[in-house]
């Protein structure tokens, strides 16, 4: 059991990581992009990005936290409502594990004398063979912060080489290329970290990662300059 709550509180923070840094990159690569096609300032480029980083940054961090915290507020309240019933009607809970251990295949004898040793322990092992309630370990505010931090973290790459820019005019041509090799591999990055959970293959996660954000990215590009040019 203490295995399976690891488990799923490292799917949780990874799951918030991705969440955010996509969000981080793809959000504040759009705007430099989009700056960029509308032929805006330097300073007004690094301006906009870190405006991003931070109102979006708790945006985002906030939606986190609130869904988490909804969802766990659901968990509690079936967790409640299954115990009320368990307590009322024991014979219910008796049909129930019985269910579930014949769909694991055991076959109706053993499922039957199992579900009668169960029977007699307190509701709350009951619940855990049932399998309700073990999301609870979903931690809303750990995982906002997470969401946050990895938003401001990766979307910090894009802008990176505007900053060393503004303050070194020979890095101005580059500025843009090198932005987007920054915000490509950081991308690939997520999508590897992603298969960690999903377990799909990492260069086909990466891939996608790539795909997804380069789409974005363009549109961005391509409305700056459609807009720069009316």
């Amino acid at each position: 059991m203490a295995s399976e709550v690891e488990n799923f509180n490292r799917g949780e923070g990874v799951k918030s990581m991705v969440y955010g840094g996509l969000d981080g990159i793809i959000t504040t690569f759009a705007v430099v992009a989009g700056a960029i096609g509308g032929e805006l300032k330097m300073e007004v480029i690094i301006i906009l990005g870190f405006a991003n980083l931070l109102a979006d940054g708790i945006s985002m961090a906030v939606g986190d936290y609130l869904s988490s915290k909804s969802e766990r507020a659901y968990d509690d309240f079936e967790r409640l409502e299954t115990a009320k019933q368990l307590k009322n009607n024991p014979q219910l809970n008796h049909v129930h594990i019985q269910e579930a251990y014949e769909s694991k295949g055991l076959d109706s004898d053993q499922a039957q004398l199992i579900a009668e040793k169960l029977s007699q322990h307190d509701v709350d092992t009951q619940m855990k063979v049932l399998s309700v309630g073990e999301e609870e370990a979903s931690q809303p505010l750990t995982n906002a912060c997470i969401t946050f931090f990895s938003f401001a973290f990766f979307g910090l790459f894009p802008l990176i080489i505007f900053i060393l820019a503004y303050f070194n005019s020979q890095l101005v041509p580059y500025s843009f290329p090198f932005s987007i090799v920054m915000t490509f591999t950081m991308l690939f990055i997520l999508g590897v970290a992603k298969a960690s959970v999903t377990k799909e293959n990492s260069f086909k996660s990466g891939l996608e990662m790539l795909v997804v954000g380069g789409l974005a990215a363009a549109a961005a590009y391509g409305i700056g300059s459609f807009l720069a040019n009316i």
